[in-house]
């Protein structure tokens, strides 16, 4: 999966997990400008926290528990372990 796609799927769970949600600048800044966002700013209670964790399973097949957000904490730090995710499943079929 290439960045660009990892990057919308990241941006399409945060417009359902994220309460503070996305306008027009926002989604400019994160998706042209590569702008990195903190999950703390973006005010992801428990619910938010599960839905993004099951958008970001249903567009990309990465598992990623709430758990690990905090871990995480920023939108980069997700991109990243989503693509670290997917090479260890193209490695693990050869």
């Amino acid at each position: 999966m290439e960045s660009s796609r990892i990057r919308m799927a990241v941006f399409e769970a945060l417009t359902i997990g994220a309460r503070s949600g996305f306008n027009d600048e926002r989604r400019r800044r994160f998706l042209d400008e590569g702008v990195n966002l903190l999950l703390a700013d973006l005010d992801m209670d428990s619910l938010g926290q599960m839905e993004f964790c099951i958008a970001i399973e249903l567009s990309t097949a990465v598992t990623l528990l709430p758990a690990q957000l905090a871990e995480l904490a920023s939108t980069d730090a997700i991109e990243q372990c989503i693509r670290e995710k997917l090479g260890e499943r193209t490695e693990n079929r050869r």
